[in-house]
């Protein structure tokens, strides 16, 4: 069953989009389970493939990043031109078969690769749902949608993979190395990683079962097989917004990305956590006000843009980064570890605030059809930066600026500090434009 609405479109009815967000939120959990577990699994495979900070660094960022970001732009194609949820499923498959191949790798290099055909399956997941969540609600009631989208992943995702990675090394642990006929011994991150790829793989069977929502807005042959040289000089035309906009959040993901590879091995050297220890204090300490923080800011900002605030999700986005400027610090400096974990909770609330509502604001500024590639350019460009830099630049600063493994909490506050505030400076020149470009999208210029 269908619902109209005032602007002439038609939605499915509130129970089926809800089940399907809720289908594709619970992907990208697994998926961001896949790309993030290795965080918690960098002591045992340094020390199992005799490698240094920058190469594991290259495999929680640079490996995954440079596939993801670069494979988004034909996932993208194909879900503006093909049937959706095919690509999802595609992807999944992809994926989880590669995560349990890195389970199965024996040295750096073969794990590296299995690394990029991680990000070359995740590619197919984010553009093409935000395409698909866009097309289930109309746009008052999008940013609600869209953040328990992305809760799937920066939330459940981020904190599960702590969480159950902490459980499951712990329990592999008490289990200790396994021999696999044909495969030989398996070591306990190895057995981590075939768990996670296997429970992912699993998503195929629901998603096989939710229907492809109708597309809304203009569907005319010509905007079908709108070339993608096309789409690209449409992005140029209006680079007041989105190279803005782009920048300002690729700074803020090159701090996000490097944090989430770097902090559990802050609390692992610095304040001599365990592994598994680390996985659920901080899973713990993440899951609840990235809840509060992505349901709230949904919220809000769809009550904002009722009230007549169309750029209501830049605004809170962008007000966030600007907190986060103070709060990063305190989470390295402040003396008692009391109140540098109530930073810590501070920063995860404000960084899930602006997360959930990064891909909502690309979807109200670009026409439907164009929608899952311009996600795709966004991704390239922030994910490129984010992933493939982020781990990459705390590293290089531990490991050549102070040549010190215990100085990682110096590098992750540099890194923070210098990102927040630029990206912040730079996202409060994309307010104006915008806002425009919701107007013009409205007129149908």
């Amino acid at each position: 069953m269908n619902t109209p609405h005032a602007n002439g479109n038609t939605y499915p009815a509130p129970a089926m989009a809800w089940t399907t967000v809720i289908i594709l939120s619970l992907t990208y959990m697994f998926s961001y389970m896949d790309r993030q577990i290795l965080v918690l699994l960098v002591e045992p495979i340094k020390h199992d493939l005799h490698i240094t900070d920058t190469q594991v660094s290259l495999l929680t960022g640079f490996a995954f990043a440079l596939v993801y970001a670069v494979m988004g732009i034909p996932m993208g194609r194909a879900a503006d031109l093909k049937v959706r949820k095919h690509v999802i499923i595609f992807g999944v498959t992809i994926w989880s078969v590669l995560t349990i191949y890195c389970g199965l790798a024996r040295n750096f290099t073969q794990l590296f690769l299995a690394r990029m055909g991680v990000g070359f399956g995740e590619a197919a997941l984010t553009p093409t749902a935000y395409s698909m969540v866009a097309d289930l609600f109309p746009p008052e009631k999008l940013g609600r949608a869209m953040s328990v989208f992305v809760l799937g992943g920066v939330a459940a995702g981020a904190a599960l993979s702590l969480l159950l990675g902490g459980f499951i090394i712990g329990w592999v642990d008490s289990i200790g190395a396994i021999t696999v006929p044909m495969v030989g011994e398996l070591k306990a991150w190895q057995l981590v990683l075939i768990i996670v790829g296997a429970l992912s793989l699993m998503m195929v069977i629901p998603l096989s079962l939710i229907k492809e929502p109708k597309r809304h807005g203009d569907t005319t042959s010509a905007k079908t097989d709108m070339p993608f040289k096309a789409v690209l000089q449409y992005l140029w035309d209006k680079k007041r917004f989105y190279g803005s906009y782009i920048v300002g959040i690729s700074l803020i993901n090159l701090y996000g990305y490097g944090a989430g590879a770097w902090l559990p091995s802050y609390f692992i050297r610095v304040h001599e956590w365990d592994a598994s220890s680390a996985g659920i204090n901080l899973g713990l300490l993440y899951l609840v006000p990235a809840v509060l923080g992505g349901l709230a800011s949904g919220w809000l900002s769809d009550r904002l843009y009722s009230r007549g605030y169309s750029t209501a999700p830049l605004m809170i986005i962008t007000v966030a980064a600007g907190l986060s400027i103070l709060v990063v610090p305190a989470i390295i400096y402040i003396p008692l570890m009391e109140i540098r974990l109530t930073a810590l909770v501070l920063a995860n609330l404000l960084m899930v605030m602006l997360a959930v509502l990064l891909p909502t604001v690309i979807q109200m500024g670009t026409p439907n059809r164009i929608r899952a590639q311009a996600s795709a350019v966004y991704l390239l460009i922030g994910n490129l930066i984010g992933i493939g830099f982020g781990p990459t630049a705390i590293a290089l600063i531990t490991d050549y600026v102070f040549k010190d493994d215990m100085a990682v909490g110096h590098a992750i506050a540099i890194v923070g500090v210098s990102c927040f505030s630029a990206g912040t400076l730079i996202l409060l020149t994309a307010i104006k434009p915008f806002r425009q470009q919701q107007a013009q999208l409205q007129a149908g210029v």
